[in-house]
């Protein structure tokens, strides 16, 4: 009877999480409609991971977009996790994923990263690199540590990762999570990214002793999103309109 009771309470959660998520965009640029359809994606992955949607929009420009999960409905502030989203006209340029909470980070981050290949990637693909990130800060509370993000867009997402204990004197630790999007002409709405959605091995940076190096934890084996070597961009390209930034 009690598991009865605690299965029907969990399904209201879960409802009224979706109900919540019904979210007003502002769709009139492609970078815009893109970001709409990548959400709706994660959104479905956060579902299936027994998480709450991503369920408030507090700004949305053509350029930067703020997004959230709360746990009260119309919350004019984030609270354990917050998404900033950069934008170009045609495309995403990246998305900052924060969380307060390491037990969470994982499968948070997990649908953020399924989102980026929904018809390929896997749930053990996506969850392993955000899982041993939130077990080095969960080892080392007080020791931080941030990825050298490359934000030059190319034709396949890349990922980093950060840890900030009480980044702002109140006790509160976050972990990151950036993902730098490929550009536009390498990007379907559907199917995520074109090419490079698989992940692939990243550079081996164990040394032999506990020390880190280049923002990496020197004992770990972790899997990257594969990283390609791109000319320099068109000038009307969306990485070279970064570039005049």
């Amino acid at each position: 009877m009690v598991r009865r009771i605690g299965a029907m309470l969990l399904a209201i959660v879960l409802l009224a999480g979706s109900a919540a998520a019904e979210l007003k965009w502002k769709d009139k640029t492609p970078g815009q409609k893109m970001l709409k359809a990548y959400i709706a994606n994660v959104n479905d992955f956060l579902t299936e991971a027994g998480e709450m949607e991503i369920n408030r929009i507090f700004e949305e420009y053509e350029k930067v977009a703020e997004l959230g999960i709360t746990s009260t409905e119309d919350a004019e502030t984030p609270e354990d996790v917050t998404v900033t989203v950069y934008l170009y006209y045609d495309s995403i340029d990246s998305v900052l994923l924060r969380v307060n909470d390491p037990d969470r980070f994982p499968r948070i981050a997990a649908a953020f990263l399924r989102a980026l290949s929904p018809k390929t990637m896997t749930q053990e693909q996506a969850l392993k690199e955000p899982y041993e990130r939130a077990a080095k800060a969960a080892r080392e509370p007080l020791n931080s540590f941030r990825d050298t993000v490359e934000d030059l867009n190319g034709t396949a997402p890349r990922a980093y990762y950060a840890y900030c204990p009480n980044q702002h004197s109140d006790g509160v630790n976050w972990i990151e999570l950036t993902i730098v999007f490929p550009l536009a002409e390498y990007w379907d709405e559907e199917m995520g990214v074109i090419s490079g959605e698989t992940p692939t091995k990243g550079p081996d940076t164990y040394s032999g002793n506990d020390k880190e190096y280049e923002g990496y934890f020197s004992g770990d084996d972790y899997d990257h999103l594969e990283v390609f070597t791109t000319a320099t961009p068109e000038p009307d390209s969306a990485a070279a309109e970064y570039d005049d930034w």
